[in-house]
Formats: structure tokens, sequence, C-alpha cells
């Protein structure tokens, strides 16, 4: 299906309310009698998903959801009992985004639909044929994570894994809406078969939930499907959005590469940095450029490579991290050119940052955060890196503020704080000539280099130390023709509990015009970031901190997690003034890791920004790239209007 078909039928599900005809539905799965079942009132007012059934052979099933189970749990879903090695197959078209094994669900799949809904599949066959000795099992061909899907392709079979090892062979099936919330699927099963369902009132199909947006227009989306979208940079009317990953939800699924030739129809066209080879890494950071030098000519990208599972057991395993140098010049066949490695025991590379010197020299500056604590002192969080020739990239220099900085300042430091855990570099930001580095230290703050020689770098200044509150200093951007550095503080903990400062994290804005004595001069934070004033956030209904920001003409474009996108007039630095926003609708994860502290599933999580040729190209954790423009009032720019205001 291509991206205009998806929107011409999100379109018309806008516009028309789609009503369960009883018996107008055709069954794709054959199925043993079953009792008939009149929903309640209650139950009828749920969205109707409209599925084929997920079992294809003989099945039989009743209406468990809500059961109670063992642990005080109740049934999330509906078991369709059939004969085991049945096939499973796809309730929706969708796209996979999670295959795993857990205790309780044994081998198990997860869709996520058009709209932001997923289905579940529990208990998967894992028996080799003939047997129960549970050493088998494995998805149908052609069956991974990332892979589209028609309803009714085959997806796996049903077995006994997980605790329904005591029970007979049978699917657990779920529905999960767009907030995370499981429906009873039992009404929707029987709809599939058409098996008489009594309605009051009609059951309609749910509309995609909104963006938001003051003085900015939304242009294109696309959700390649996977979650944990990070990073985005645009070059050549190529966007690359990167992937993140926590140690039970890993999709690795690399760099994926989205043609934006047509912003309002982004069509993804291949990845970097996936496959056997970077398994088990997140591409947290991505950079994209053009570079001349003796060794190379042409479109270069540089992947940041960082274990998901950054525990120590797996720090010391041989999983690349790091960084990947790739020749983008083809899109269509990106070659990887060479690789760094951060360090066997370390996590690898978070942030970075590529600069061109005047020498013709192309540098990398690199965070590898905790290096210096999980090497005992061997390497520093800080790495620089010459790409020159990126078949063969050489590092020049690791540094680390408590290895090589002035201990006097760092020792006094420690005597008001937790541990030297606090004290490591986060991100990394060079001079537009290469010839200074800044530093966002988690709670030292802001340290800036002198990078004149790279192999020999030194402690210019330091400043922004709180030791009245955790710093969070994730990232910094400078802004050099008007003497401003804006630090972004990151922090998820919305309470003034566990060292973490009253509500969310904001930003810091200092005047940098003499290095030498850099002046706080202002802050700016969102509504939803503040205090309630009594030591905890106003807002707990999503994580409204701060994250990365690009200046761009003295205008800030700020990801802001849950706030979405923040634009920010910084023409006044004491005074900033929000001109625009965006907030993208309200997905939840599709990896189910990221939980507001009232619960909550379903909230924008952007991560990353990127401005080109008058465009803003967002990345949210959940839902993918969004691409808007800034349109104040009344100005000429074009107005793009998707219907109902929905994606």
């Amino acid at each position: 299906m291509t991206a205009a078909e998806r929107r011409r039928g999100t379109a018309q599900r806008l516009v028309l309310a789609v009503l369960l005809v009883v018996g107008g539905l055709t069954s794709t799965a054959s199925a043993a009698a079953h009792d008939d079942h009149e929903l309640t009132d209650a139950a009828a007012e749920e969205t109707t998903y409209l599925i084929v059934f997920p079992v294809s052979g003989e099945s039989n099933y009743g209406d468990t959801f809500g059961a109670p189970r063992s642990g005080g749990r109740t049934h999330k879903g509906t078991d369709i009992f059939a004969p085991k090695g049945t096939p499973v197959v796809a309730a929706a078209a969708g796209t996979v985004v999670r295959m795993s094994t857990g205790t309780r669900a044994g081998r198990y799949m997860v869709l996520r639909h058009e709209g932001g809904w997923h289905t579940y599949y529990l208990h998967l066959n894992n028996d080799t044929d003939g047997t129960d000795d549970g050493l088998g099992g494995a998805p149908a061909e052609g069956i991974a994570i990332g892979v589209e899907v028609e309803a009714g392709t085959v997806l796996d079979y049903v077995g006994d894994s997980g605790n329904a090892e005591e029970t007979p062979p049978h699917l657990h099936f779920e529905i999960r809406g767009v907030d995370g919330v499981a429906t009873n699927p039992y009404p929707h099963l029987r709809a599939a078969q058409g098996r008489p369902v009594t309605v009051s009132p009609p059951l309609v199909v749910a509309a995609e939930p909104a963006y938001t947006a003051a003085n900015v227009q939304f242009v294109g989306h696309l959700d390649p499907g996977g979650g944990f979208a990070t990073d985005v940079a645009v070059h050549d009317e190529v966007a690359y959005l990167g992937t993140w990953g926590r140690p039970r939800a890993c999709p690795a699924s690399g760099v994926r590469m989205i043609d934006v030739t047509d912003p309002a129809e982004p069509a993804e066209i291949g990845a970097i940095a996936t496959g056997a080879e970077f398994s088990g890494t997140s591409t947290d950071s991505v950079w994209v450029g053009a570079i001349d030098t003796p060794d190379y000519d042409g479109d270069l990208a540089v992947v940041g490579l960082r274990l998901c599972d950054t525990s120590e057991r797996n720090r010391r395993s041989d999983r690349v991290r790091g960084l990947a140098l790739y020749d983008v010049t083809d899109t269509e066949e990106p070659t990887l050119l060479g690789t760094y490695d951060s360090g066997h025991g370390t996590q690898g590379i978070h942030e970075f940052d590529v600069v061109t010197r005047a020498d013709g020299s192309v540098l990398v500056a690199a965070a590898a955060p905790q290096s210096v604590r999980h090497t005992s002192g061997e390497t520093g969080d800080l790495r620089i890196v010459d790409i020159t020739d990126p078949a063969t990239p050489v590092e020049l220099s690791n540094w680390d503020l408590r290895r090589d900085g002035e201990l006097d300042e760092v020792d006094t430091m420690l005597t008001q704080l937790y541990d030297e855990l606090e004290l490591h570099t986060h991100s990394a930001t060079w001079s537009d000539d290469g010839a200074k580095l800044w530093l966002a230290n988690w709670d030292a703050g802001v340290v800036l280099l002198d990078t004149t020689d790279p192999t020999q770098p030194e402690v210019v200044t330091m400043f922004g130390f709180d030791p009245e509150s955790v710093g969070n200093a994730h990232s910094v951007i400078v802004d050099p023709d008007a003497g401003l550095l804006i630090r972004n503080d990151e922090d998820l903990i919305n309470a003034d509990v566990e060292r973490h400062g009253a509500g969310w994290g904001g930003q810091r804005i200092y005047d940098v015009s003499d290095i030498d004595a850099p002046v706080e001069v202002g802050s700016f934070r969102t509504e939803r970031a503040a205090s309630n004033g009594k030591g905890s956030a106003k807002y707990v209904d999503g994580r409204y901190s701060a994250h990365d920001a690009q200046i761009v003409d003295g205008v800030e474009y700020v990801a802001w997690y849950s706030d979405g996108l923040r634009i920010v007039d910084l023409s006044d630095p004491a005074a900033p003034q929000e001109i625009g926003s965006f907030v993208p609708p309200a997905y939840a994860d599709p990896n189910g890791y990221w939980t507001a502290p009232d619960g909550n599933r379903a909230f924008a999580m952007t991560w990353g920004v990127d401005v080109a040729d008058a465009l803003i190209y967002v990345s949210d954790m959940h839902s993918g790239l969004w691409i808007v423009r800034y349109a104040p009032p009344n100005s000429a720019a074009e107005i793009i209007r998707p219907v109902a205001a929905k994606l």
C-alpha cells in the first residue's frame, strides 16, 4: 500500500462513521461452534477493530477478558484454543514491531497497525516437531521485526510456551488501543467470523489522535515502525532517523533512510547500521554531510553506536560499539567505510559532533559516557577521532574531567555530589573552526576545552555547577554570532526526590561573548515543565523535559519530549519568547518501555530536531518522523491542510 493510499484510507475513516454490519464481514478462518453472546452496553461503546480471525484452522474460545489470574492479575485478552502448529495470522495489516520471549508470555509477537493500535500474539510454539521439548519454534518464513504484513499473513504457529505449558495449546490474543490499554477482543473476534452480535449504540472506528500546533503547519509524517526513534539529520533531501533501545526492548533498527524529496509524502528507502553485525545496539546520534579530503570525496554518514544493555556483563562482550562511517553518496547503495571501537568494557557513543577544520582535517568529538569509570581510568568519556580518511578512523585523544581536569576543582565538586558518576561527559559541540570544544558534563555543567592541538585538549573554563541541584546537563548549543550558549537540562524525574530538581528539565541561557567570564542571563521552561511549587511537577501524564535543540538565525528549535517541538525567539535572551509549537499525537510506546508517572502510556516523546530548507524535521520516539513548517499568522508560507487536522 502506498503512502497516498494510506492517507486516502485515513481520510475516509475520519469522514465516515464505519458501522459494524453483522453478517457482512467475511471470516478467514473456520471454527467450531461457539456459544452466542450478547454484548453489554459498556462493551458496545468500545472502538470496533475490523480484523480477520487470527487463527487459521479449527479453534474455540470464550469471553474471558477480565477474568482473574495469578498474582492479582486479570486476563487482558482472549485465549483461542487450537492444535499446536495451527497457523497464527495477522489480524490486520500492520508492521511487526516486537518479537521476544517472556516468562509468562512465552514466544510472542506484536504488530502495530495504522492509527497506532496494536495486536499481541502470545504462547507461540516453542517445540520441535513432534515433541514438547521447548527447544524449537520460529516465526513463519519472511517474518521479522520491521516487516510489513497484510491481514491474514501467516506470522507464526499456535503453541503452549510460557505459562501455557500446563494448558492445552492456545493463542492468547490481545488488542491494545492507541492509549496502550487492552480492550476486550471477544466482540471483534466474533465479528471477524460473522457471528451474531447485538450492538447498541453502534460501534464506530475511532479517529486517529490529533496533533496540536501553534504557528506551525503540518507537512508530512512517516512512522517506520518499531518505536524508539532517536536523532534526525537531513542531507540532500534524505532524512536519517536513528533508533534507541533498552535491554528488554532493543529493536536494533539502525538508521532508517527516508526520502523527503516530497516532504508531504516521505518514503523509507533503506537503512544503515542494521543487521546481525549491529545487533544489540542503539543508534542514538547521526550526522550526515559532504566532505572533501585527499582520502574521501562524497556524502558521509557518521553513526553513534551504543549498547542497549549497558550492564557490565554485556559491556565485556564482543558486541560492536563506537562509530560506524558510511558512504551515502548513492543512497540506494550505502557502503560501510570504516568503524571506530570505543573500547572493551565501554557502553559506546551517545552523542557527538563533526567539524572540518581549516587544515582540511575532519574530526569527531564523541561522548562515551562513564568510560573512565568502566575502564578504571584507562579511557575517558570524551573521544576526539580523526575521520579525514573514513576508512581508517584514528583516535587522537581521550579526555575526562575526573582524570584530566583541574583536580582541585573536581575534588571540591565531589565533596558536594553523590559520587563521581555525576561528573560524566554527556555531549560535545565544536566551535565553527574546531579550535574549541564545548562539553555538557552532567553535574559539572559546561566545560570549554582548547582543542587547537586536538591530541592535547586543555581546560579553558568551567561554569554552571550548582551543588544544590542535580544539573543534568544533557547538551549545549552555541550561537557564536549572538555570543550565546544554551544548556539543555534533561530531568526525567518529576519530583524533588533522589536529588532531582522540582519539575522537569529546562534550559539555561549564558552570555559567552567573553569566554573568560560567562554569565547566566536567562532561562526557558515550558508551562508543563514547571514545578507546582510543592516540590514536584504540575503535569505527570508525560515526561516534559528539554532534550535537544538547534539555533538558526537567532531562533531556537527545541525537542521537548512530551511537549513536542518548541520554537523560541532568542532576540532578548533574558526573556526568551515561545513563538510556535507542534506536539505529535499521543501514541503509546510500541515497546512498552515509556510510562508517565501517573501511569499514562500514550504521550508524545520527541527526541531530535533538524532544520533544512525552511522545513523542520522532528523525531518522536513513539511515532517516527514529523515534518512541519513554521508559519506565523499572515505569513506567505504555503498552507497544507491535512484532513480534519489529523495525520
